[in-house]
């Protein structure tokens, strides 16, 4: 197992942050929340507002708490897909963008949090609150499969180099022929893995 410097990790959790701001900022930008309607009487102060106003403006407000339900409840949807192709992103991890991928993960993770905290936070129905938390249980065990299960089994598949050393005697194989034949070992165990 390589080693993790703390500077990574603390980079890795940098970005999940600048990538969930980024998302945050993405939909309050081409999604913005609706407005609130301004009471009569704070239009015109020291005014007293007419039963007419008073009726309008409650009509209005319900009017702006059926838009923030429904814009509350397609914000938590919005959000949960792009913490779903964020995820999808981070599982694409070449050995040497592994802290980039870390970092993708948080991030996705991060805006699966935010989207469950939009949905609670819609009082629209009940049953949609709970398909997009059904959604995000589904896609984080899937995504923690695929990102910490999967590799750790086919990092297991692969053989380690003290188990698959050569029997031969160090001074008549040197230290870079041991390491081709384990690397070789390892590629042709990998094929194996991946075939399956």
């Amino acid at each position: 197992m390589r080693a993790v410097s703390l500077l990574q990790v603390i980079y890795s959790f940098f970005l999940g942050l600048v990538v969930v701001g980024l998302v945050a900022i993405g939909i309050n930008t081409f999604h913005p929340q609706p407005p609130w309607p301004e009471y009569a009487w704070e239009k015109y102060p020291g005014a007293s507002p007419s039963p007419e106003q008073i009726a309008e403006q409650e009509s209005a407000m319900q009017a702006a708490r059926a838009a923030q339900e429904a814009w509350s409840l397609n914000t938590s949807i919005i959000l949960l897909i792009c913490a779903t192709v964020i995820l999808a992103v981070s599982l694409w991890r070449p050995a040497r963008m592994a802290v980039i991928s870390n970092g993708l993960l948080l991030g996705g993770i991060f805006t699966m949090i935010y989207a469950v905290g939009q949905s609670l936070s819609s009082s629209s129905g009940q049953l949609p609150r709970f398909f997009v938390a059904l959604a995000a249980l589904v896609l984080t065990v899937g995504i923690g499969y695929l990102t910490f299960i999967r590799r750790a089994a086919s990092a297991e598949s692969l053989p380690s180099p003290e188990a698959d050393a050569p029997a031969a005697d160090a001074a008549e194989v040197g230290p870079l022929a041991d390491r081709v034949a384990v690397l070789e070992r390892r590629l042709e165990a990998l094929g194996r893995a991946l075939a399956d």
